[in-house]
């Protein structure tokens, strides 16, 4: 059942076996689990079904380097769905290197193993409307050409044969009816978590206490507490409840708040392949479902840990669209409709600065573009139009061929987890007066150096097997990458896992040290970053919380 937080009165108590804080992916995911389960769950949402001006400014920060972090209205939604309703989609699990205790990459040790985390991958994937979970396309029915160009074969080395999977799904919308039908679940929306409140001289909590912009204060009280609000939201909140916990809850390591990772991603090379252009594979497949899938090169674990490398995957992409100078009537009305004001309804705020971003040519050029190649540009615009905004499935986004064979290659890779890179609790407080925090993300220079390693691995292994090589398109290497290092859309590490408390904010189950009633869900908990985008893991650790409390109320009854 939906409740709108206006409905009810202030001073009233909220009571259910499990309260879940944050109506995003993991959150409800969570909600459904046990109260299919039988478990009265109350699910609390600071927003509603649609999108409030007004609630997305409580989570604005006091302070970021907006070179390396955007704002966090553009990586995070307060909206029933969370960041699912605006992110791009792309599902990729995590690999078994992440969960690697890796000597060349301090504070890399996990309290668990890639191997508990594999069973929940199905799941996973049936929540994301993303097929079954096989991230091999060698594994994938109907595909002729395994590899990214023929003859480039996955070596000790590097692979080409990775795949990642699109879902593009908003979970608000998709599992609407859902929550709505659920017999023991209560989606409360409106309505913001500003302290955890504990027992006096007890790791217990007693109630959390939450409020509504109009001023209602309202108590939820359960026996579980499961705190699903966004990687850097889950911590401010345990930050902000330092009543009886100095520093905040979770904080009796003074890590809470530490090791924030955001993911190296740029673009310094392209690929000049020497093979006949019309047999790379430069866009999407579909397997057996219609679910679109996307190859990678990405390195062998073996070679992560002989060549001391962080975890980091690259792809094919178009040229910047916005210089013309890449005369493709396509990618000039890309870039053209993307600029215009009907832009920011065509994407995600986030998706459509970086598509837009670089070298920037005279509009005039642009409608030259577009007029020198007017039949495939005509052609394009309703084909991709119905695959984006209308079909079932939609279409994640579009890829030009090169008749040159040469390609772009954009690169993805974990950061160092560093305990220097922090967010904090600011002075400034926001309407419902919780403390604001600043961001403070650090990259280190062995960032910088494995991301230029990398390129130097994958310009090896295309000439060992005479298929091609990289061309470097900056000057400066080392300086590109600093310049393009930069991420706040995958927030990891500030209540990161750990077997002892005195390493870590919560335990590989997910609960925090010391408590037996409070848990966290999302990517704050995850030691390393990986080469993956979150999303996917984020539901693994969902299911896997989900199931242990479901077990445990068992044992209870």
């Amino acid at each position: 059942m939906l409740i709108d937080a206006k409905s009810i009165a202030s001073g009233q108590t909220l009571e259910s076996d499990v309260t879940v804080v944050g109506a995003g992916a993991a959150g409800i995911v969570i909600a459904l689990e046990l109260s299919r389960a039988g478990l009265r769950v109350n699910l609390i949402e600071s927003g509603g079904p649609r999108f409030s001006e007004s609630v997305q400014a409580q989570g604005d920060t006091s302070h970021f380097d907006a070179h390396l972090h955007p704002p966090m209205s553009e990586c995070t939604r307060r909206q029933i769905g969370g960041t699912s309703v605006i992110w791009g989609g792309r599902i990729v699990p995590f690999d078994p290197v992440d969960f690697d205790e890796r000597p060349h990459i301090p504070h890399s040790r996990w309290p668990i193993t890639y191997d508990e985390t594999r069973p929940f991958f199905e799941r996973a994937c049936r929540y994301l409307r993303c097929g079954r979970p096989e991230f091999d396309i060698r594994n994938i029915p109907g595909i002729r050409q395994h590899s990214i160009v023929p003859g480039l074969p996955d070596d000790e080395e590097v692979t080409t044969t990775s795949l990642e999977r699109w879902s593009v799904m908003n979970f608000g919308a998709e599992y609407a009816n859902d929550l709505n039908r659920a017999e023991h679940l209560n989606l409360v929306h409106g309505l913001t978590c500003s302290e955890i409140e504990c027992e006096a001289g007890r790791d217990r909590v007693a109630h959390i206490r939450a409020r509504t912009l109009e001023g209602r204060e309202i108590l939820l009280r359960s026996r579980r507490y499961v705190l699903a609000c966004g990687g850097l939201n889950t911590t401010r909140l345990l930050l902000n409840s330092d009543r009886h916990h100095p520093g905040g809850i979770g904080n009796h390591s003074g890590l809470l708040g530490r090791f924030y990772q955001g993911h190296v991603s740029g673009r310094i090379a392209e690929v000049h392949f020497s093979t006949p252009p019309r047999d790379t594979i430069y866009g999407f497949d579909r397997d057996e479902e219609g679910v679109y899938l996307r190859r990678r090169f990405t390195f062998t674990r073996e070679l992560q840990h002989a060549r001391r490398l962080g975890n980091i995957s690259s792809w094919l992409v178009n040229p910047e669209i916005g210089d013309p100078a890449h005369g493709n009537g396509i990618l000039s009305f890309a870039y053209l409709a993307l600029s215009s004001p009907l832009g920011k309804h065509l994407a995600s705020e986030a998706i459509r600065k970086s598509a837009i971003k670089g070298t920037k040519g005279r509009v005039s050029a642009h409608v030259m573009n577009m007029l020198r190649d007017l039949p495939r540009t005509a052609l394009f615009i309703p084909t991709f139009g119905y695959g984006r905004y209308l079909a079932r499935r939609k279409t994640p986004g579009f890829f030009q061929p090169s008749r040159a064979n040469v390609y772009t290659l954009h690169y993805f890779g974990e950061p160092m987890p560093n305990p220097e890179s922090r967010v904090s609790l600011a002075e400034e407080r926001d309407a419902l007066g919780l403390r604001r925090i600043r961001i403070d993300q650090r990259y280190t220079k062995r960032d910088v150096e494995y991301v230029i390693e990398a390129h130097r691995c994958w310009d090896a292994y295309l000439q060992r097997h005479g298929r091609g090589r990289l061309h470097y398109v900056v000057d400066d290497l080392e300086q590109s990458v600093w310049e393009q290092a930069g991420d706040g859309f995958h927030q990891v590490g500030t209540a990161r896992m750990s077997e002892r408390p005195e390493d870590g904010v919560v335990t590989g189950r997910g609960n925090i040290h010391g408590f037996d009633d409070l848990f966290v869900a999302g990517s704050a908990t995850f030691v390393t970053a990986s080469q993956a985008n979150s999303m996917f893991t984020i539901l693994v650790f969902a299911l896997r919380l989900a199931d242990f409390l479901k077990d445990g109320a068992r044992r209870i009854a």
